[in-house]
């Protein structure tokens, strides 16, 4: 199932943005009110815009999520999550590490990765708008096509 979100959608979600305090840590991590849940599902546009970023980052200094990983001294699995799901929450070092590698501040990622909240709607703003904005509409580079035909070729052996 594939998971289609317009700019529209975008949009409605920033206008939903409420004020909220500034929290880290278990208690942010778990919603136990309505709003709570609500802001919750606002974090989800804020991680699709975190993960976008480490997927064009990582591409734009031309690294395999394996060598970030490497980098960043994370499991692969969590490059491959952050990048691909954007209800999964990174651990905090894993964000640290990723600001490390790529000289990004920490506090803003900690937020858009949803391990921080803050007051700054103008951050979640400006997430939601990159987020939609980074869609890529380009043809697969030769090396992205080799490695697509090699796993879907696995894919039919079985």
């Amino acid at each position: 199932m594939k998971l289609e979100m317009s700019k529209q959608w975008f949009l409605n979600m920033v206008a939903l943005e409420e004020r909220v305090d500034i929290a880290a840590g278990g208690l942010a991590a778990m919603p136990s009110t309505a709003a709570e849940t609500a802001h919750e599902r606002l974090s989800d546009d804020t991680r699709l815009a975190f993960g976008t970023l480490v997927h064009l980052m990582r591409r734009r200094r031309a690294l395999s999520a394996e060598k970030l990983a490497d980098d960043a001294q994370v499991d692969l699995s969590e490059i491959v999550n952050i990048e691909r799901d954007f209800h999964y929450r990174p651990e905090p070092r894993t964000v640290y590490q990723l600001a490390e590698v790529f000289s990004l501040p920490v506090n803003p990622l900690m937020q858009l990765s949803g391990n921080t909240r803050s007051k700054d709607t103008k951050l979640r703003q400006e997430a939601v708008r990159f987020a939609a904005r980074s869609d890529s509409l380009e043809r697969l580079s030769p090396d992205e096509q080799a490695v697509l035909e090699e796993f879907v070729s696995y894919l039919s052996r079985g």
